[in-house]
This record gives C-alpha cells, sequence and structure tokens, in this order.
C-alpha cells in the first residue's frame, strides 16, 4: 500500500515538472515570437504579449524581458505612457545585470516616458546613458532613435551643436541598415541645424549628400527638402540661384504654409517685395498654424522694402513681443532644466553617500575581521614560538652534552695525531743522524744540509713534545732564514733528498733534468702546489719550466699534476 502511494507520488512530481517546462518553453517561444515581430508588425508583437499571463512569469529574468518587450511594443504602438509600472521590472534587472543591449533599450523606453511626462532633463539623461551602452550593444535601430530622441530635446535646449551631431550620427546607422526614410529625415534635421548655426560648408556637404544619394522622395520629402535649399540659398546664394529655384520649387512648395514662407522669404531676397507681401497676405488669410516669427521676420523687411514704414513697425513691434515670450519661455525651460539637474544631482550625491557608507562599513568590517585574524595569528605563533623555544632548548642540551664528549674525543685524537707525529720526526731525526755516522764518505754540502735538518727537527720535536712556544721560536727563525736565500734553500733541499732518497734524484738525473730543475722538483716533494711553487719562485719561466720537465719526463699535460706526479715517485723510491 505504502508503495502503491509512493509511485503515485513520484508520478505526479514528475507530471508536475513537465507541465512547468512545457509552459516556461510555450512562454519563452511567444516572447521570442513578439521579439521578432517588433518592428514589422508591433500591433502582432503587441497582442502576442497580451496573451500571456503575467502571473505565470517565474524567475526576475524573464519578467523583466517581458517588462521590456511590453514598452517597446506599446512605443511601437504609439501608445505614450508616463508611469514606470510596466518597465520597472526591466529596469530593475537590467540596469545593474544586463548586457550592453539589454542597458541600451532599458534606458531608451525608460528615457521615451520620461519625455512622455514631460521631464525632457530626465529623458536626456537617459538617452544619453543609452548611448554610453552602445559599444558591445547589437540592436543599431535603438541606437539610432537613441541618437534621434537625444537631439529632439538639445533643439528644445537651443544646443544646436549637439542637435546637429546626433542627428548626424544617426543617419549614418540609417544609412548602413539601408533606412533610407529615416536616413533623409536624419540629414534633413541635421541640414537644419546647420542653417540655423550659419555652418555654410556642412549645408553644402548636406545638400550634395542629401541631393546624389535620394533619387526617389514623397512629396513630404521634397516639401522639406526643397524649402530647406531654398532658406539656405536664400542666405548664402547669389540672386541669379535663388531666381532659378523659385521657378523650379514653387508648384510644389505654394502647396503648404511653410513652403510658401520660404517663397515669401525668396522673393524678399531678390526684391521682388510685392509678390512675397501677396504670399503672406495669403498665409494670413489661411487660417492655417504658422511660423508666427518667421512670418513676421519677412513682413518686415518686405514692408520696410516697399516703403511701408507704419506696417513695417508694428510688425517689428509683434515679433519683438513674441520673441520676449520665447527667450522667457527658453529662460523658463533652461531654469526648470537646472532645477532638474539639481535634483538629479542631489539624488545621485545622496547615492553617492549611501553607497560610500556601506563601502567604508564593509571596510570597517573588513579591517576588524584582519585584526582578529592577524591576532589569532600572533597568539598561534607565540605560541608555536614558545614551543620552538623549549624544544631548542633541549636540543641545545643534548647538542652541549654531545659537544662536551665530541671535544674530549678531539682532544684524544689530538694527543695520538701528536704522538705519531712526534714518532715520525723521531723516526726522520734518527735517519739524518744514522746518515751522518755511516762509514760511507758523504759529500760536506750534503753533510751540512743534514745537519740543518736534524737541528731543525729537534727544536720541532722539542716544540711539539712540550707545547712550549720558546722551543717553536728558534726553528721559525730558521725557517725564514733558510726559506729568505731560494737559491741556497732549494740547492740544500735538493741534497737533503739526494741523502735520504738517492734513487728519487737519480731518477731525475737519468732523465737528464738539469740541477735546477730537479731543484724546481724538490719543491713538489716538500708538498707544495703549482701556485706556491710560482709564488716562493718569483719568477714567471716556472711554467716553463714546468713544460720543459714534463716533456723530458714524458708526463702528458693532460695526464696527472706534476706535483702529485713527483710526491708519489718519492714515496716509492
Amino acid at each position: 500500500m505504502k508503495s502503491r502511494y509512493s509511485i503515485l507520488s513520484i508520478l505526479f512530481i514528475v507530471l508536475t515538472c513537465c507541465i512547468v517546462s512545457c509552459t516556461n518553453h510555450n512562454r519563452q517561444a511567444a516572447m521570442n515570437r513578439a521579439e521578432s515581430l517588433m518592428d514589422s508588425t508591433p500591433d502582432s508583437a503587441l497582442k502576442i504579449l497580451r496573451d500571456i499571463d503575467k502571473s505565470t512569469l517565474g524567475s526576475k529574468a524573464e519578467k523583466a524581458r517581458y517588462a521590456l518587450l511590453m514598452s517597446m511594443a506599446l512605443d511601437k504602438n504609439y501608445i505614450d505612457t508616463t508611469n514606470f509600472n510596466v518597465l520597472q521590472p526591466a529596469i530593475d534587472y537590467y540596469l545593474k545585470k544586463g548586457s550592453p543591449n539589454e542597458k541600451l533599450r532599458t534606458y531608451y523606453y525608460q528615457g521615451r516616458i520620461y519625455d512622455n511626462k514631460g521631464e525632457q532633463d530626465s529623458a536626456l539623461n537617459s538617452f544619453v546613458k543609452a548611448i554610453d551602452n552602445i559599444p558591445g550593444s547589437a540592436d543599431s535601430l535603438c541606437m539610432a532613435r537613441a541618437f534621434v530622441s537625444a537631439g529632439l530635446i538639445y533643439f528644445d535646449f537651443y544646443d544646436f551643436e549637439s542637435y546637429i551631431d546626433n542627428y548626424l550620427k544617426a543617419a549614418n546607422i540609417y544609412n548602413n541598415k539601408n533606412k533610407k526614410d529615416y536616413e533623409f529625415d536624419a540629414l534633413i534635421n541635421a541640414l537644419n541645424g546647420a542653417i540655423l548655426l550659419k555652418r555654410k560648408n556642412l549645408g553644402d556637404s548636406l545638400i550634395s549628400s542629401i541631393c546624389s544619394n535620394f533619387d526617389s522622395l514623397s512629396e513630404t520629402q521634397k516639401n522639406d527638402l526643397q524649402g530647406r535649399i531654398l532658406t539656405y540659398k536664400t542666405m548664402y546664394g547669389t540672386e541669379a540661384e535663388v531666381k532659378d529655384l523659385i521657378e523650379k520649387y514653387e508648384p510644389i512648395l505654394k502647396n503648404n504654409v511653410r513652403g510658401l514662407l520660404n517663397l515669401a522669404s525668396a522673393y524678399r531676397k531678390i526684391g521682388h517685395n510685392s509678390e512675397a507681401l501677396k504670399i503672406l497676405n495669403d498665409v494670413r488669410n489661411s487660417g492655417i498654424e504658422y511660423d508666427t516669427l518667421k512670418f513676421l521676420a519677412t513682413s518686415v523687411y518686405t514692408y520696410r522694402n516697399l516703403g511701408d514704414y507704419k506696417n513695417a513697425f508694428l510688425n517689428y513691434w509683434d515679433f519683438r513681443r513674441i520673441a520676449e515670450i520665447e527667450d522667457f519661455k527658453k529662460f523658463e525651460q533652461k531654469s526648470k532644466s537646472l532645477e532638474e539637474k539639481h535634483k538629479l544631482e542631489l539624488q545621485a550625491q545622496k547615492e553617492a553617500n549611501e553607497k560610500y557608507l556601506i563601502f567604508v562599513s564593509l571596510m570597517a568590517g573588513l579591517i576588524l575581521l584582519c585584526i582578529v585574524i592577524i591576532l589569532l595569528i600572533l597568539l598561534i605563533r607565540s605560541h608555536k614560538i614558545q614551543k620552538d623555544l623549549a624544544q631548542q632548548k633541549a636540543k641545545n642540551f643534548q647538542l652541549e652534552n654531545e659537544n662536551l664528549k665530541s671535544e674530549r674525543d678531539i682532544k684524544a685524537l689530538e694527543a695520538e695525531n701528536l704522538a705519531h707525529r712526534v714518532e715520525i720526526l723521531e723516526n726522520e731525526s734518527e735517519n739524518l743522524k744514522q746518515l751522518l755516522e755511516s762509514p760511507e764518505e758523504i759529500p760536506t754540502e750534503v753533510q751540512n744540509a743534514i745537519k740543518v735538518r736534524v737541528e731543525m727537527l729537534n727544536t720541532l720535536l722539542a716544540s711539539y713534545i712540550t707545547a712550549n712556544d720558546s722551543h717553536g721560536n728558534p726553528y721559525d727563525k730558521w725557517v725564514k732564514e733558510i726559506t729568505e736565500n731560494r737559491a741556497e734553500f732549494m740547492n740544500s733541499n735538493r741534497l737533503a733528498f739526494q741523502a735520504s732518497h738517492p734513487r728519487f734524484i737519480q731518477y731525475f738525473e737519468d732523465h737528464d733534468l738539469t740541477v735546477d730543475e730537479i731543484n724546481y722538483v724538490c719543491l713538489y716533494a716538500l708538498g707544495l702546489r703549482g701556485k706556491e711553487v710560482g709564488n716562493y719562485m718569483k719568477k714567471r719561466s716556472h711554467v716553463n719550466m714546468s713544460s720543459a720537465i714534463r716533456k723530458k719526463l714524458g708526463i702528458d699535460k693532460h695526464e696527472t699534476n706534476i706535483g702529485i706526479y713527483v710526491r708519489r715517485l718519492l714515496q716509492n723510491s
């Protein structure tokens, strides 16, 4: 029975998961479909999104995507919203965790809502942030719309440089996407900015670009282009150029109020003031809204040129009055903008202070944690040091005991070595004495050399046996006196070896070594090394002598050291 309930529970859980998974897949498919239709058929995209049950949306990421797509659909269907109820989930999620593409779209539609509310400064701030996220984004059309929206606000703020710059950037994007109508509108706005700022070079470039790149234009586009070209040539063109444009454009421009005003201004430019006045009267009597300031400015010059100074003054009076109202609106707009900027700055400062407090708190907590960790490390290290000191003391005590024992062993060994060396010296001394007492006749110079050696050995023996420096001093003195005369010492040294090791000396004589060369090898027999022999002889020629000896003895220079060779020969003789 229990196993049956367990199986049913598992089946219920699996079935629920499948249903949830299928539902989630259907929502994602619907949103993908809506996004693909967003630009081509935004009404269909809006219907698909409205058919999704918002209560079934799961994660924050899914809610954010739905919110952004719905805001896009509403905007593209010209349904203006003035609150953030729909977009807020996207703002909360994407502005912190979104990709550049998601941030671009979210900031743009945030700006659209601010613009619908009439909060232009906040709207411009959002559009600028959207533009900041263009690097890394893929939605080029949203980029262009952000430039256009920011450009419109710059125009309202009378920042015509930024107005031109943003529309030129938008035109470049539309050109790459082959959106000719949008590109035309952007270039026309840039041309309007060039006219307002009287930037002739830019105006010439834009007119040339528009005329060469746009073959087929609608009637509205033709009106816009011809009207602006006529206005531009009225400012910079010759009278003949303006006449040609009037003849060419008049059939189209006379069909709308803006075109009529451009024609009136052009006629006034070429001195046809009566035609200009007739057109201005037609505009006044049309009952259609028109650009009042442009109308009055053209009327002032037209009446003045006709000599009607009364009407010229009256129109100038109206022009100044309306211009002052416009200037006040500009000032009010700038004041409002400054106030909104101040609010944004205060908000930003508040957020910065909050972030700073969070940062300071985190740093304080981190520093406190570091201090606690350092104290713990110091305590552990102190405990370890004390333990190590105790272990070291024990080791030191053990080493001291071992050293005492070792010192006793060394002293015993030294005593044994001393006895052995004394025995060797005694034997050497006895051998030399026996040579002197030998019945064989020994040359006088050899006997003298042996006597000196015997006296030196006796003194050295006394020094070793008694450990008294007074016995060693005469020895040191004799050694110094004997060795200072190099030639005499080397001869006596050879004679001593000749007496004690005749076969050793005979070996070198058999190999045709000279007396000097035998003196040289006897220094090695004393135990000196090559460098020490050279230092004692103080002759550079000792290297050449060494080579000559090697050659006579048949010793290869890579075979063995000459000192080792001589001492081995001495031991075997």
